[in-house]
């Protein structure tokens, strides 16, 4: 039977608002393992490992692996994202992205700080901060290269009530490929693990949401060919039903997007490129030597002795030659063939040396897939390590200042990691103090430390020209009506401020006090003045 989650009422209260699909996770028998779709762990994950070696290679003339399009399973696509980061091009590149998204202080090497959202810290975000602070700034690099990866990333959560979040596990154990995410609705109502007792007795039992937090890159494509899941209650789904608690429990099709998704057919036409300048250079090293031993006129019998003492002598000085390489590594690639010349001239020899040309200065197709590998990475090739494409003198963190490409994939790793962040955040507040912040009343925030992108520059670009469109603005107001007589000015301020300048609607209310009030005159003043005198006095 499916565990009963056993909590108190006011804790239960909570996870219904932090998960809203909580309340509908009755008791049910469990299911066999045939029905549910569920992890199969790790033989899948090392099925799919390929070499790219053996991407061309033949047996009996048939190729041994024949790969285009990634696999729509996720175990196996992150067998081949797991054989893709081995290149170091690849990894270059993730990492890349990682410094800039997660750049650390160079004073105290903290990535992200808590901060409080008042002018006062509150004893939430002190808490939050003593007991999260270390442990993020340590890991949550880790955790990105992971979800840039493989789009996602879980972390097991172990929390008490009344002590919150005591241990965030991220090994072995919370690899994605273990890891199977319900949900009911379109929100979390549960997860399984390969790695569950109850899974080797062949049923399943979801473990509670709060238990797992995924980090997940924000963007994913639902593809056209994937089938329906299969609902656990076996009904037939209903979208005019109101009554979302009703729904059955499906397996979640969100497991985010790797960075490397569109990076496959490049890298495998990159390796197949490569694997050609190998032949083509190897083949070029190997020397052919004809060598024309002219007999002249001797007698068939002698002039072969002749030919076998030439050859005899060749073949043992290769031999020799061939020993001294072998012991420094590398062989010897020149190769002779002895043809007999009959004719006059006898004792001579005629040596014709046949040398390969790989011919490889011109092949474009290689520059063409480094390019669109660099495009789906959001990698400038020549950061790569293709270093005859740098144009312009742009280092590494030039081209992360000006390149939007990079900016987005940077902001898609931020995004995951604060929202797994936040989810953690909420657990931890739910088990020790009971409590539900909406995202508006959190009294904390979450402030990345990160170097100047191309999109902050592009908003800084954006709310220039703002300004100067507010000031030509109000210079034509003013030659119009100069004194602002005809104007409600409370209501044409907050035009400029919110509409104009795009300053948030509350913080403009708070900054903005209208107009100074009329004071009255001074003889007013006297008169108030003698009142209040004349009612003292009485």
């Amino acid at each position: 039977m499916t565990r009963k989650i056993k909590v108190q009422d006011k804790i239960s209260s909570v996870w219904r608002r932090l998960f809203p699909t909580f309340n509908s996770l009755k008791p049910q028998s469990s299911q066999p393992m045939d029905v549910l779709p569920i992890a199969t762990g790790y033989d899948d994950f090392t099925s799919s490992l390929i070499d790219p070696q053996a991407l061309a290679t033949s047996t009996n003339g048939e190729d041994t692996t024949e790969l285009s399009n990634l696999p729509a399973n996720r175990i196996l696509k992150y067998g081949i994202f797991h054989t893709m980061s081995t290149d170091p091009t690849i990894d270059s590149a993730i990492k890349m992205h990682i410094s800039h998204a997660l750049s650390a202080k160079s004073d105290t090497g903290e990535i992200i700080s808590i901060e409080s959202t008042s002018d006062k810290d509150d004893p939430i975000t002190i808490d939050l901060r003593n007991t999260f602070k270390c442990r993020i700034n340590k890991d949550c690099q880790a955790w990105a290269y992971n979800v840039a990866l493989y789009g996602a990333w879980f972390v097991r959560v172990y929390g008490e009530q009344g002590k919150g979040v005591e241990l965030v596990r991220s090994d072995y154990y919370t690899h994605p490929r273990f890891i199977y995410m319900y949900e009911q609705a379109g929100e979390i109502a549960g997860f399984t693990s390969f790695h569950q007792r109850i899974y080797r007795e062949g049923h399943i039992t979801l473990i509670e949401p709060w238990k797992f937090v995924p980090f997940l890159i924000p963007f994913w494509k639902q593809s056209t060919e994937v089938q329906e899941p299969i609902r656990f209650d076996l009904r037939t789904f209903d979208i005019a039903a109101d009554d979302f608690r009703d729904e059955g429990i499906i397996e979640s099709q969100n497991y985010g997007q790797s960075l490397l998704e569109t990076a496959f057919e490049p890298w495998i036409d990159l390796h197949e490129a490569i694997l050609s300048l190998r032949m083509s250079r190897t083949n070029a090293a190997r020397l052919e030597r004809l060598i024309g031993v002219s007999t002249g006129k001797l007698q068939p019998e002698r002039a072969a002795n002749y030919l076998n003492t030439v050859s005899a002598q060749l073949l043992k000085t290769g031999l020799e030659k061939a020993k001294k390489s072998l012991r420094k590594g590398w062989i010897q690639s020149v190769i002779n063939h002895i043809i007999p010349v009959w004719g006059d001239g006898k004792g001579s020899l005629n040596i014709s040396t046949m040398e390969g040309n790989p011919n490889i200065d011109g092949i474009a197709d290689v520059d063409f897939a480094v390019k669109r590998l660099g495009s789906a990475l959001g990698i400038d090739p020549a950061l790569l390590g293709f270093g005859e494409m740098l144009s312009g003198g742009l280092g590494d963190g030039g081209f992360f200042r000006v390149s939007i490409l990079a900016s987005n994939k940077a902001n898609m790793l931020r995004n995951a990691i604060l929202t797994g962040i936040e989810r953690l955040f909420d657990i931890h507040v739910a088990y020790k103090y009971g409590k539900f912040f909406l995202p508006g009343e959190k009294p904390w925030r979450i402030m990345f430390n990160s170097v100047s992108s191309a999109m902050e520059r592009e908003e800084m670009s954006n709310r220039e020209a703002r300004v100067n469109y507010t000031n030509l603005f109000l210079q034509t107001i003013n030659l119009i009506d100069p004194e602002f007589k005809s104007l409600d000015k409370p209501s044409f301020a907050n035009y400029v401020f919110t509409d104009l300048l795009k300053t948030d609607e509350e913080k403009f209310k708070k900054i903005y006090v209208g107009p100074p009030k009329e004071q009255p005159e001074n003889g007013d003043n006297e008169d108030q003045n003698d009142k209040n005198i004349v009612g003292k006095g009485e």
